[in-house]
């Protein structure tokens, strides 16, 4: 039984690394009688303020998959009329309307590559996982938010208790099968809020601690925002599985990304629990769009994640493996000291799955 993947290549270098993990998963389709179906769709920010998509036509589409992998989109200049990037009305409004409540990011530190912070310099030395309220919090305002005359601007933060359930739940989950954190082996999940200053921040703690009841098998702890801003430099190796905010989880995601080598290697899912959403976490890099040297370790491990949320297990693991054995050989992209280019790189990929 075939699986169709809907495929938005995005703007700027998107269509260059989505052709990349494309042709991994081609290789994997061939190897593992996958049965993917590509259905590709010129969409991004360009192609929306051109007019040859409607972000409600580009949603009405992405009902009909269960899987999605996302090229970056946007292009800062593109910009809606309230100032506003373009790219970031159907980014948000494929979260929002999809109900992709949780954005998942893995923060990993992978072969060849090394991390600014001193005292880490062995692969997996960092290795947790993100998770970050995708459907409401600030960001919840995009589609709102108010200006008044010029001189007052009000965007509201929303958090409910259905969101904290289901994304802590989540949180808990994910690190109840996994490895536990790299210092100790135990898995434990952080709540990061500002309960300390904000009513709904201490909601959100509330909520959290309440699920956590349900999971005696895991730590739960807490940790206020600006906190884990500093420990995710200084102890980043007793992170296991950290569960925030929507527009924290955007600020400190980027954080942890900087400390294993930049959002060239940082990949994510977007998932409720039908379909899910995966997409690199880095721009669309309009600078060098073009020349073949987009790194793209960050969509090809997004796809790994696609694969496995489909239940296509061993392809996941076949693609996840392929990557590390590429870069622990020392194929790598120029961003992160090495010679190839994107297809070089993807080349080396392929030649690692056999």
């Amino acid at each position: 039984m075939s699986e169709r993947i809907m495929v938005l290549e995005g703007d700027g270098i998107g269509p260059e690394v989505v052709g990349c993990a494309i042709r991994a998963l081609e290789a994997l389709n061939d190897a593992y009688g996958l049965g993917l179906e590509f259905v590709k769709y010129d969409v991004g920010a360009r192609s929306i303020s051109q007019g040859e998509w409607t972000v409600e036509g580009v949603i009405e589409e992405a009902r009909k998959f269960r899987a999605i992998l996302k090229g970056p989109m946007g292009d800062p200049g593109i910009r809606n009329r309230q100032g506003t990037e373009g790219g970031l009305d159907l980014i948000l409004a494929l979260r929002f309307s999809l109900d992709l409540y949780a954005n998942v990011r893995p923060v990993r530190l992978l072969p060849g590559v090394s991390s600014p912070l001193r005292n880490f310099s062995r692969p997996d030395s960092i290795d947790y996982t993100l998770i970050r309220e995708n459907s409401e919090g600030l960001y919840a305002s995009h589609f709102g938010g108010m200006e008044l005359r010029d001189e007052v601007a009000v965007d509201n933060q929303i958090i409910t208790r259905k969101g904290v359930e289901r994304v802590s739940r989540m949180a808990f989950e994910i690190a109840r099968r996994g490895r536990g954190s790299p210092w100790d082996g135990r898995k434990r999940v952080l709540c990061v809020e500002k309960s300390n200053v904000l009513r709904s921040f201490a909601f959100f703690r509330r909520v959290f601690d309440e699920v956590s009841a349900d999971y005696g098998d895991v730590e739960a702890g807490h940790m206020y925002a600006d906190a884990m801003a500093q420990y995710m430099v200084l102890h980043p190796d007793r992170l296991n599985v950290v569960v925030t905010e929507n527009m924290f989880g955007d600020i400190l995601s980027d954080l942890g990304a900087a400390t294993v080598g930049g959002l060239g290697v940082a990949y994510s899912a977007n998932l409720n629990e039908r379909m899910g959403m995966f997409e690199p976490v880095h721009g669309s890099a309009p600078d060098i769009a073009g020349k073949g040297i987009a790194n793209p370790v960050a969509m090809l491990l997004s796809a790994s994640m696609m694969l496995d949320f489909l239940s296509k297990r061993d392809a996941a693991v076949a693609l996840e493996s392929a990557v590390i054995r590429a870069m622990s050989s020392g194929a790598l992209t120029q961003d992160l000291g090495g010679h190839l280019g994107s297809e070089g790189f993807t080349d080396k990929v392929i030649e690692n799955m056999g």
